[in-house]
């Protein structure tokens, strides 16, 4: 908006601290301003601080000014209002607004009677201390079916709680009577006091099915809806039910602004309306099998793409700096407080190394494989210098490189093992330039060994050393994302000991003290491993094997 302010006095008037945002009701200005002259246009912006006042004669404008400019104090304000004279007004439908819902967004106004509002309400004990009772930051909830975990999106699909309660049934039958399909067998109650709100969030598509119902009860509020630079705010009326399937569910994010006031549309315009105490019932149906075959996917975690494929040099570089080397700087003592045992196939290949030969490490971490066997002579390298730190203290011989540029000379060393090491590069070039080196700096005849982790953590009927470690608190949590906004990703969030979903991740680390790290991983799938092998010059691929969920090979120079 232009709107140029006048010194002399002129038909149009500017409150210049009192609109919608400050909280203003156009009934009350409304009143004030009927008090004292017969017409008049009063056009509130929304979102704004200020509104305007169109008169039919300036002298209209002059008795307005003069009775309200810092004389008149409207309630909840904190002071006096200020108004000016202004050449123009903004024009009428200025606030006029798109009121198309989100294509698949449905609201059934009185889908109940106040009499079953009444009911449900009566049914709440917010005092009492039942397990299904929570305090949130901004609100206490109670959740049946399943606990639906804030912050994730997700439900413990293994740890089902007490389920729908028996008051609540007649609105599934009310659900079947509009044609809602789905047996709901989840339910969130949020209490919002005035004030409070939710962020904006979709609900998780793998966890829940297509259509989510929200029943809301006691105050209105304004629920908004956001998808990239469209916006639609929706009034929620009390005993309404909000529908939400197909874009609207999977593609817009809603939420409810923390504030104590909401802009709401009358005959007359935009006003201000106060919140009181609203309850809301979410009813979702758990998804039980199979993946979301919605037609959304940059939303979509079922549809999570190969993220390898988007990533280029630059950001290869910079999300491995960012999810493995600075990480391991952090854990680098926790890390290797937790490895210490040899892996019984990786000591048998050392042990059939004749006697003087010459090892290299590569990605030796805390040295555990520079240990023993004495008639071998041992070289380790690692890009963490915490770790590097921690070898040199133990007496082996290191030094800081990364595996992409080995700093060895050609055919130099007898035989080579990289211990789930390449798994942490982030493109198939960088997985195959790896490789590629370790085979430069290794002799004609020598071996390599390479282990990386798999994709397959069950394999013959047998759960991996990883699924298995921890078991009793194994809860099958579904994923999390983690958008990289510098690069343009969106890498889902592994839950540890769990199995692999996804080929590309964020693996969490959590240090003795709480704080957790997430790295980045490449699981390899069965096969992927000795194709990018066999791609190497002068390599002949002489084992493959499966260990304990990882893929293993042995490479020979030729």
């Amino acid at each position: 908006m232009n709107i140029k302010c006048s010194d002399e006095p002129t038909q149009n008037l500017m409150i210049c601290n009192g609109g919608l945002v400050t909280g203003i009701k156009r009934e009350t200005l409304q009143s004030v301003l009927d008090a004292l002259i017969s017409k008049y246009i009063l056009i509130m912006p929304s979102g704004k601080s200020y509104c305007f006042i169109t008169c039919n004669m300036k002298e209209d404008a002059t008795c307005v000014y003069n009775y309200i400019h810092g004389r008149i104090k409207l309630p909840g304000q904190n002071g006096p209002l200020y108004v000016c004279y202004t050449e123009t007004v903004p024009d009428i439908n200025y606030e006029t607004k798109n009121f198309v819902f989100p294509p698949g967004l449905t609201l059934i106004e009185n889908f109940i009677t106040k009499d079953q509002e009444e009911s449900l309400l009566k049914t709440l004990n917010w005092d009492n201390c039942e397990s299904s009772s929570l305090q949130l930051k901004h609100r206490q909830v109670k959740h049946f079916g399943y606990e639906f975990q804030y912050g994730t999106n997700i439900v413990n699909l293994e740890k089902p709680i007490a389920p729908i309660p028996q008051d609540y049934k007649f609105l599934q039958t009310l659900f079947d009577k509009h044609g809602h399909k789905y047996m709901y067998d989840q339910l969130t109650i949020n209490k919002y006091l005035p004030g409070q709100g939710i962020p904006p969030h979709v609900d998780t598509h793998s966890v829940f099915e297509d259509t989510i119902l929200s029943l809301s009860l006691g105050s209105l509020c304004v629920m908004n809806f956001r998808r990239t630079d469209r916006k639609i705010d929706v009034l929620l009326p009390a005993r309404s039910l909000l529908i939400m399937t197909g874009e609207a569910r999977y593609a817009w994010t809603h939420g409810i602004s923390p504030r104590h006031n909401d802009v709401i549309d009358t005959e007359n315009g935009s006003t201000t309306q106060k919140r009181g105490t609203r309850v809301s019932f979410t009813f979702r149906k758990v998804r039980r099998a199979g993946d979301c075959n919605c037609d959304f996917e940059e939303h979509c975690d079922s549809k999570r793409w190969d993220a390898s494929m988007f990533i280029d040099a630059k950001a290869a570089s910079g999300l491995e700096n960012s999810y493995v080397h600075k990480v391991y700087e952090e854990i680098s003592n926790h890390f290797s407080e937790t490895r210490h045992k040899q892996w019984p196939n990786v000591t048998k290949f050392l042990g059939n190394l004749e006697e003087g030969t010459l090892l290299l490490d590569v990605g030796c971490g805390n040295g555990k494989y520079l240990c023993g066997n004495e008639n071998i002579y041992k070289l380790g390298c690692d890009h963490s210098s915490g770790l590097a730190e921690i070898c040199r203290n133990r007496g082996f011989e290191v030094l800081l490189c990364d595996c992409l540029y080995l700093p060895y000379r050609d055919k130099s060393v007898d035989a080579v093992i990289s211990i789930a090491v390449i798994h942490h590069l982030s493109t198939r070039d960088r997985r195959k330039r790896a490789i590629a080196e370790m085979m430069r700096v290794l002799r004609p005849n020598g071996k390599c060994l390479i282990y990386v982790w798999a994709k397959e953590q069950r394999r013959d009927s047998a759960e991996s050393f990883y699924l298995k470690y921890e078991s009793k608190n194994k809860d099958k949590y579904r994923e999390i994302n983690r958008r990289i906004s510098e690069y343009q990703l969106t890498l889902p969030i592994h839950e540890n000991r769990t199995n692999f979903v996804h080929s590309d991740m964020l693996v969490p680390w959590k240090k003795k003290g709480g704080e957790r790290f997430l790295r980045y991983y490449h699981v390899f799938q069965e096969g992927e491993l000795a194709e990018l092998c066999a791609e190497i010059s002068a390599t002949m691929l002489k084992s493959v094997y499966y260990d304990q969920g990882n893929w293993c090979v042995i490479l020979e120079k030729i």
